[in-house]
């Protein structure tokens, strides 16, 4: 029986042995070459598809160092030259490209070198991939998620704390930085893959890595300073350390792949290796991404009438320019009281309003929520009271009618506010309110909002949302989705972004607004005085109508999408906007709705408003008085503080 075997083994090993020798060098090149090329083309087709999303892809690349700099009172990124942002986005779509065609390139290497390894290696194959994918993607949520947050914001705060510096970031060196973290992070955790592997063809035993480890805590830190574009010695740490701990997690995998070194895995057993290793980075991404608590976002109600967040820094500024105006005031007054009642230092001073029909709530992220809530259940003498959402205070409220309830929703997190409000983040919490959370699309416009200014504001559609004020007469509200405003930093700008619903629906918002600005305008300062000068009017506005139709008449007959059918159709529009503006009132100037009252009141002169089709998105920009813009963007909900409370002392 031994006789019989063997020759049919040596045959095998022979054959074998002819086929690994089947092919010359000259033949492997050439098929390293097609691989390659093959290879290529689809990280080139990858690419533009990548390009596609580039804007997405920045957004969110960028997201956690925009956080860091709009919580430290920063909200812009420049671009020092004109190719800077096109060579950025070139590179941002090249490693998504890159990334989005990684399943084919390593099938690619996988058959050139298929070939030429034993079945024993074969087996390796399938842990090793599987397992590289995992760990890259957990060392690269832990930096996105972790690192990168708390290293911008320490770098930013040693920067700006400095006296005579500061901080300007522009595009190139974000993006620089996010990604040299994410890919030096994701190779970071490659470490306890690549020891198993050591360990399993058998070039260093377990025992030979614990010998090794005290050496290895120096390397790492050697490491770490080498990889982090940073030489402070805190951030070096945070590379430094999970590299000692995932060699110890390298030094388990080795003992175990020792215990038993001749069992061999089935098929079924490497793919569900594989699938666990996959479903390990799926939930250590899952897990990592969901908030911990004390995070003000979790809870807020997606229906509120309008959600705003406000830097505590601008406070002060922005209060100033709020006592001309009562809904400006409004809006600020919550916040003005907490700072009355000693709250005026979280540890996030971007803090959120969450203002319903009928009331306002302040959410805070705020060290010991727990100390605070006791502290004003003792300075009003009431009683602390367990609720699902936490324990739970009352105090007076500052307009002497009701009562503002108090609750340390978590360790880090205070709601104080109007019975309506609060109660409506707590429905949210026990999910009988939708969560903003929870729907993707005004997670994004959230995302893409809170970083843009020191003042943002957010209102969704619905029947409680206050999206409708404002669109002057709550006009189209049906065809808009969800609407964003924010204050610029540096100047008095106002910038409301409506998502409608398909790009025929936004062209329809912008020519809309464009009409009722030129109109509220007219009926705040008649054009004409005297006959003579309605009659030019008249003639200057009929002749900008015809120069409109001529244009919009002539880019027919080109081809859509040239440059000159696009001037066409930009000449067209503008001719419109500009026959809106010079056409006389034909009637007296009469009041405007009370509830389009703050809208009127920012764009009429000396004001300025333009609106702009992007897509499926309006971009209404307005330029006017602080007090104004402040009115503007509170106008979705009357809920607030009356500026004769705030004026008046405070009685402890």
């Amino acid at each position: 029986m031994s006789d019989s075997r063997a020759p049919s083994s040596a045959s095998g090993a022979s054959a074998q042995a002819g086929d690994f020798g089947a092919m010359s060098f000259r033949e492997h090149l050439v098929e390293l070459r097609g691989r390659l090329v093959r290879a290529s083309i689809a990280v080139g087709i990858a690419f533009f598809v990548a390009w596609s999303f580039h804007v997405e892809l920045y957004t969110w690349l960028s997201a956690p160092v925009r956080s860091a700099l709009a919580a430290n009172n920063l909200f812009a990124i420049k671009a020092l030259q004109i190719t800077e942002s096109i060579e950025v986005y070139m590179r941002i779509s090249l490693v998504g490209g890159i990334f989005l065609a990684s399943p084919f390139v390593f099938y690619q290497i996988w058959g050139f070198v298929a070939p030429g390894l034993l079945a024993a290696e074969k087996r390796l194959v399938v842990p090793v991939i599987s397992g590289s994918v995992a760990s890259f993607v957990l060392g690269a949520a832990f930096c996105y998620l972790v690192v990168l947050p708390f290293m911008t914001d320490f770098l930013i705060k040693m920067t700006t704390e400095s006296p005579g510096l500061t901080l300007e970031p522009t595009l190139a060196s974000t993006v620089s930085f996010s990604v040299v973290l994410l890919l030096a992070f994701g190779a970071v955790f490659e470490l306890p893959l690549f020891m198993y592997v050591l360990s399993a063809v058998g070039l260093v035993s377990a025992k030979g890595f614990l010998g090794f480890y005290r050496y290895w805590i120096v390397v790492s830190f050697i490491i770490g300073a080498v990889l982090t574009p940073t030489p402070d010695p805190i951030n070096q740490a945070m590379m430094s350390l999970p590299l000692v701990f995932l060699y110890g997690i390298g030094i388990g995998i080795a003992w175990l792949v020792e215990r038993n070194p001749q069992q061999k895995l089935s098929r079924l057993k490497l793919g569900l290796v594989a699938l666990a290793l996959v479903g390990l980075a799926v939930a250590g991404v899952s897990l990592a991404a969901r908030r911990g608590d004390g995070q003000a976002v979790d809870d807020l109600p997606a229906d509120a009438a309008q959600i705003v967040g406000i830097h505590l820094q601008r406070l002060s500024s922005y209060q100033q320019a709020a006592d001309r105006d009562p809904a400006a005031a409004k809006l600020l007054g919550p916040l003005v009281q907490l700072r009355m009642l000693g709250l005026q230092k979280p540890r996030d001073p971007m803090v959120i309003l969450v203002r319903t029909k009928a009331g306002v709530a302040v959410v805070l992220t705020i060290d010991d929520a727990d100390t605070h809530l006791q502290r004003l259940a003792k300075q009003y003498q009431a009683s602390v009271v367990q609720t699902p959402s936490g324990p739970a205070t009352w105090m007076p409220a500052p307009h002497g009618r009701g009562r503002w309830r108090a609750v340390a929703a978590g360790k880090a997190l205070l709601w104080v506010g109007d019975d309506v409000a609060v109660e409506a983040l707590a429905e949210a919490r026990q999910g009988r309110r939708p969560r903003l959370v929870d729907n993707p699309a005004l997670v994004e416009q959230f995302d893409a909002i809170r970083g843009a200014g020191p003042v943002w504001a957010l209102a969704a559609g619905g029947p409680e949302s206050g999206l409708g004020r404002w669109l002057p007469a709550g006009a189209m509200q049906a065809n808009t989705q969800a609407a964003t405003a924010f204050l610029a930093a540096d100047k008095a700008d106002l910038e409301v972004r409506f998502a409608c619903r398909g790009p025929a629906g936004a062209t329809a918002l912008r020519d809309r607004l464009d009409a009722w600005v030129a109109d509220s305008r007219r009926r705040a300062a008649p054009l004409a005085t005297d006959d003579a000068q309605y009659r030019a009017a008249q003639q200057l506005s009929e002749l900008a109508v015809l120069v409109a139709r001529s244009a919009e008449a002539s880019a027919r007959l080109l081809p859509i999408g040239t440059n000159d059918y696009q001037t066409l159709m930009a000449s067209s529009h503008q001719a419109m906007r500009l026959s809106r503006d010079l056409a006389p009132a034909e009637r007296a100037a009469a009041p405007a709705d009370t509830t389009d009252q703050a809208l009127v009141q920012a764009v009429a002169a000396p004001g300025l408003a333009e609106a702009e089709a992007r897509g499926s998105t309006v971009v209404w920009k307005v330029k006017a008085d602080m007090a104004r813009l402040l009115a503007m963007l509170a106008a979705p909900s009357d809920a607030g503080i009356d500026a004769e409370v705030l004026r008046a002392p405070i009685v402890e």
